[in-house]
């Protein structure tokens, strides 16, 4: 059965400049969501830009970029968890996403189309996420932790296969077509 979960999240960032007797303030609220689908767990997002500078005039200018979207195989993900973090001296809660590879997350902080995420860490990606959605995390870790346990059980069963001879490798296919008609195999030697 194809997992699903979705999960909102909201990134708050901010940096300053002060140039001379000019003052410029950058806020960006990346608000996005997570949702996993199937063998894949899908992150968009949308970015809005608050640009305020002050100096011989006084001016604040609102950017909204369009929605970004990255998809990563279950097999880039290693894990999930919850985590508390510090932003403006309160206590967040948080969604920590763990790489089984370094490069799992390159998508995630180009800056093509509009701002990407900035990483901690290159493993991992930390969303935050509001209070009042912590039934809904910990929902999604154990749909996600459910979903990458299957994806590594499949592909198991898939290497022991092709070890043994019964069924033949074929690159292009996907590792649950290959636990299917392996399973269909053994329902049919049972019943000779």
């Amino acid at each position: 059965m194809p997992h699903s979960a979705a999960l909102p999240f909201v990134i708050h960032r901010e940096h300053g400049v002060v140039a001379g007797t000019e003052v410029t303030s950058t806020r960006d609220h990346l608000y996005g969501l997570l949702r996993l689908d199937g063998d894949r767990v899908v992150i968009q997002w949308r970015t809005s830009r608050e640009v305020s500078r002050v100096g011989k005039e006084i001016r604040t200018d609102i950017e909204l970029a369009p929605v970004r979207e990255v998809e990563l195989p279950l097999a880039a993900l290693a894990g999930a968890r919850t985590k508390r973090i510090w932003r403006n001296w309160w206590l967040r809660d948080a969604l920590v996403l763990n790489a089984s590879d370094l490069r799992a997350f390159d998508e995630l902080t180009s800056d093509q189309d509009s701002p990407g995420l900035v990483l901690e860490h290159p493993a991992e990606v930390v969303l935050e996420t509001r209070k009042s959605d912590r039934p809904l995390v910990r929902e999604f870790i154990g749909e996600l932790r459910l979903a990458i346990s299957e994806h590594l059980l499949a592909s198991i069963v898939v290497d022991r296969e092709i070890d043994s001879g019964r069924i033949e490798f074929d690159p292009n296919a996907d590792a649950r077509t290959f636990l299917s008609e392996s399973e269909s195999d053994t329902r049919a030697r049972s019943r000779e």
